[in-house]
């Protein structure tokens, strides 16, 4: 029997928080622990969860941490041999435990199971889902595998971070940097990757929420920057091809937003993209991705 526990993660948030529960609850398998762990800064969390789901374990987090602290104590608790660091602002699919522990037995010894998700915005599901897939598992062979996920031209989508499932003897000590940043949870999955494979889930067995109180709305240039620390460090692994793909996908980003750039330093971006743009058509792996979305938008 595998034992599994799932952390919802709350912060200010009761009545997105009170969804989330209720989807963990509402589980079509129960072979898992159910946590809330409340990093808020008022009651209203642990006043909403008191009274509807008086029976749920609640852990409050005083004083409050710091966003990747609470990620960090909650591993630091687990006991279980399977974790799941749910956000309080998502909601999981009745099937999703139940699919996840199928994709964990056929493939045993991933360090992390991601699944697909559908996205909603504004109040409503947009068509298509959180990445794209030929085939039923996306198996994840290493870290430059996953950032070309994340960063490589023709791009077919990711699993979001939410929705992991870790393998805590995997995980070991490995946890979140003080210092990540806002997108913290992409080098940690890289990280991760470093040290064992991943699996995806083809089916979305979620639903992942942008809304105003994300803070992945607002772009962050000097959090970008660290991502792109961490991959000239990491360049044996990663290679030169993939630093550029994340050079031209940060400049799309930046640009785009108010944090404007320098003015040289926008010209000598644009520059660079430009050149980027041309020679992407020279590159074998960009026709290959681009017909790999094609064929998984096909039949998918």
């Amino acid at each position: 029997m595998h034992t599994l526990t799932i952390y919802i993660l709350c912060h200010n948030r009761p009545d997105f928080a009170e969804q989330a529960i209720q989807s963990a609850i509402n589980q079509s398998m129960h072979t898992f622990k159910l946590i809330v762990s409340d990093n808020s800064s008022n009651d209203e969390v642990e006043r909403m969860v008191k009274r509807k789901f008086p029976s749920i374990r609640y852990v409050r987090r005083l004083p409050m941490l710091e966003p990747l602290e609470h990620f960090n104590r909650c591993m630091d608790e687990v006991e279980t041999k399977y974790f799941c660091l749910f956000h309080d602002d998502d909601i999981l699919g009745t099937n999703y435990v139940e699919e996840l522990f199928r994709c964990i037995d056929k493939y045993p010894g991933a360090i992390a199971y991601g699944c697909n998700a559908r996205i909603e915005k504004a109040d409503r599901l947009e068509e298509g889902t959180s990445f794209r897939s030929l085939h039923r598992y996306v198996h994840i062979n290493g870290s430059r595998n996953l950032a070309q996920r994340y960063f490589a031209r023709g791009r077919t989508g990711i699993a979001p971070f939410p929705g992991y499932i870790y393998d805590r003897n995997l995980v070991d000590s490995l946890r979140f940097a003080a210092d990540g940043g806002k997108y913290a949870d992409v080098t940690w999955l890289l990280r991760l990757a470093m040290k064992a494979p991943m699996v995806w889930v083809r089916a979305p067995l979620m639903i992942y929420r942008i809304h105003e109180s994300n803070d992945s709305n607002a772009e962050s240039k000097r959090d970008r920057l660290k991502i792109l620390g961490f991959l000239k460090r990491n360049e044996k692994i990663f290679g030169m091809l993939l630093l550029s793909d994340y050079r031209f996908f940060i400049y799309k980003k930046l640009m785009g937003t108010t944090d404007n750039l320098h003015f040289n330093r926008r010209r000598l971006a644009s520059a660079f993209m430009r050149n980027q743009r041309i020679l992407r058509y020279l590159r074998p792996d960009y026709y290959w991705s681009m017909l790999v979305r094609a064929l998984a938008k096909w039949f998918t």
